[in-house]
């Protein structure tokens, strides 16, 4: 196979289980012509509030057993995730290393290698051992993925114009607040008020978060996957860690992904006690192993660098200032977010609540923001 096969007419039901069990059979009897329909089991996997995924296992009549995963998109979510770009990256990361092969790209979803392992819990992303092996794939990410490269399949791939592109964050957040609804009185004035605030906090901060990276935008805990073995109790090794999940994946400031994975520390229990201090010893220790990995490999291949560029402290605080000054930018982005979910979502979450707490992240941000410039004499107009 040269490369993913494009099944445009395939479409995998979210609802009925038979229904969706057996044309997942069919999908992958025709992926794979070697496969005997009757040996593939389908088992539905747990743990996502987008998606419909699908453990797929081809049992061959011998000890070796081949695993895929067969993702459906949830319902509506075309409307918030650019699904061609959802795929160029996948590419992408893929020739890198970063990524299982992908297969197949169908109507609403993807068939993809399956990565062994377990997703951490997010009470273990504090762990000092595995924070290291986070912030040194994410160095990975940052530095040898390349926007452009995305963006030049990204047109071949959908014979889009240059200028239908989503190119940033910015673009992004405007295209998901167009989208909100406005039949009520209060929805209106919801849309009108993150409207005015994106206007507001794009001026503020868009300049001050650092280098535009590849950023996978979602680094929760259940996109962190490490050995089956691996106990963050008891082993002192640092961790293969994988990242899965690119749905979300954009060039952005470095600041942002940054911001948005320390936040997800608290899960989706919004148990804010988790967070690390921004600046804190904590923080300051995953910085300075994300800077020392953004050193260690020379841009474009995983190569080591045999003298790596010591990383001093003023390195640390000039990358703290960007997160802090994108902190609050993660509950804007993801309640944006969860507010569209709470319309088009069939899936079971209290998405309007999740809404709420992310915003309320984003209010005391902006709060703090502004009081520190008020004391650094700056002008909050």
């Amino acid at each position: 196979m040269t490369g993913p096969r494009v099944i445009p007419e395939c479409v995998i039901p979210l609802q009925d289980a038979n229904a969706q069990t057996q044309r997942t059979r069919q999908l992958l009897a025709e992926v794979f012509p070697s496969w005997n329909i009757d040996r593939i089991d389908v088992t539905s996997l747990k743990g996502g509030i987008t998606n419909c995924l699908l453990q797929c296992i081809y049992r061959a009549g011998t000890p070796q057993e081949i695993v895929v995963l067969v993702r459906a998109y949830g319902r509506g979510t075309g409307s918030i995730i650019d699904r061609n770009r959802e795929f160029c990256t996948h590419v992408h990361l893929h020739s890198f290393g970063l990524a299982p092969p992908l297969h197949a790209r169908f109507k609403n979803g993807l068939v993809y290698g399956y990565i062994s392992g377990r997703a951490v819990d997010y009470r273990e992303l504090s762990n000092p051992v595995l924070m290291k092996g986070i912030s040194q794939m994410l160095a990975r990410w940052h530095t040898v993925l390349d926007a452009s490269s995305i963006r030049t399949l990204m047109l071949e791939q959908s014979g889009l114009k240059s200028h239908d592109i989503v190119d940033d964050i910015w673009q992004l957040c405007q295209k998901w607040i167009s989208t909100l609804p406005t039949d009520t009185d209060v929805q209106l004035k919801t849309k009108m008020l993150l409207a005015k605030e994106l206007v507001w906090v794009k001026s503020e901060i868009q300049y001050k978060g650092g280098p535009t990276v590849v950023a996978h935008c979602d680094l929760l805990s259940g996109n962190v996957i490490v050995p089956e073995d691996w106990s963050s109790e008891l082993s002192s090794d640092i961790p293969p860690v994988t990242f899965i999940d690119y749905e979300y994946a954009l060039p952005t400031p470095r600041a942002f992904d940054l911001a948005n994975h320390f936040m997800e520390w608290q899960g989706f229990d919004c148990d804010v006690s988790l967070i690390p201090k921004v600046g804190g010893p904590v923080m300051r220790e995953w910085g300075r192993q994300y800077l020392e990995g953004t050193h260690r490999f020379k841009r474009g291949s995983f190569e080591k660098q045999q003298n790596g560029i010591p990383v001093g402290e003023a390195d640390v605080d000039i990358l703290m200032q960007e997160v802090r000054t994108w902190w609050g930018m993660p509950g804007f982005y993801w309640g944006i977010w969860a507010t569209i979910q709470s319309v088009i979502s069939t899936i079971d979450f209290d998405y309007a609540n999740y809404a709420q707490n992310r915003f309320s992240e984003y209010w005391t941000w902006k709060k703090e923001y502004l009081s520190s410039k008020k004391a650094n004499g700056e002008s909050n107009l």
